[in-house]
């Protein structure tokens, strides 16, 4: 039984719970999601050298469920077009529905690094804020620790092609009632709300577990000094989602804490 095309498609942001979104809507009895991430749309060669053929084989284990989807948050990585990617979405699947999950850009980079350290690709004594000052313009560095967190830019092209088909979450809302933003996820792919998976506050994967999460920590002026490659970015995501995100900015959040 070949797959059905995808009925949704998680686009990222990367380091900020899209593993452990797609892993626990696999766990839905109506939905099936790939297994790793398949880096389809954001890959020229893939959608026309190999095609939707070679996509729908990355589905192996579909049994017939409803919902299909799958999660690359390359698909909103910005050295890899994101307005090509939602264009190529589009142009195939307009009926798509699409969801991302944005965390405060400062603790995702810092994920991010954690993440490339733990690969071995960066020094295991590397600091963030050292590592984006020698790399260079954010926009061509190959790890995306700055841009990889431009979710104004970002998400502006699935915003004009998917309109109410894409529905925005916060990881901080997945790390403070994670029930309420998978209840969320569930009804925007038509899913039954009411399944709640066993183990659904288990944050996966996460790089901030442990001894390996307290290392090559951030201290209150890298975050400001970080916050500027953000700011005005963050800005513009405010303004076309239309929400509140003052407590990203680490002057508040330091208030907030009492620091």
């Amino acid at each position: 039984m070949d797959p059905a095309p995808p009925t949704f498609v998680i686009i990222g942001a990367q380091k900020s719970a899209t593993r452990w979104l797609r892993i626990n809507l696999g766990l839905h009895p109506e939905i099936f999601t790939a297994r790793s991430e398949i880096h389809f749309w954001n890959n020229a060669h893939r959608v026309e050298k190999l095609g939707f053929e070679w996509y729908g084989e990355q589905f192996e284990g579909w049994k017939g469920e409803s919902i299909v989807g799958e999660a690359t948050p390359g698909y909103m990585f910005w050295r890899h077009q994101p307005e090509l990617v939602a264009q190529r979405l589009k142009d195939h699947h307009p009926g798509v529905k699409v969801i991302a999950i944005l965390r405060n850009p400062v603790d995702r980079a810092q994920s991010a690094l954690k993440h490339q350290i733990r690969r071995k690709r960066i020094p295991a004594k590397s600091r963030l804020l050292d590592v984006v000052r020698e790399r260079g313009a954010p926009e061509s560095e190959w790890f995306c620790f700055v841009s990889g967190g431009w979710y104004g830019a970002s998400l502006a092209p699935y915003v004009e092609h998917f309109g109410d088909q894409l529905l925005v979450l916060f990881h901080d809302d997945v790390t403070a009632d994670p029930a309420r933003p998978f209840r969320a996820a569930l009804e925007h792919v038509g899913a039954d709300p009411g399944f709640t998976p066993p183990d659904l506050s288990h944050v996966v994967f996460s790089n901030q577990v442990g001894r390996e999460g307290r290392k090559n920590q951030l201290t209150a002026d890298d975050r400001v000094e970080l916050w500027e490659y953000f700011r005005e970015d963050v800005a513009r995501l405010e303004q076309m989602l239309g929400v509140d995100l003052s407590h990203w900015a680490p002057q508040v959040a330091a208030a907030a804490s009492g620091e």
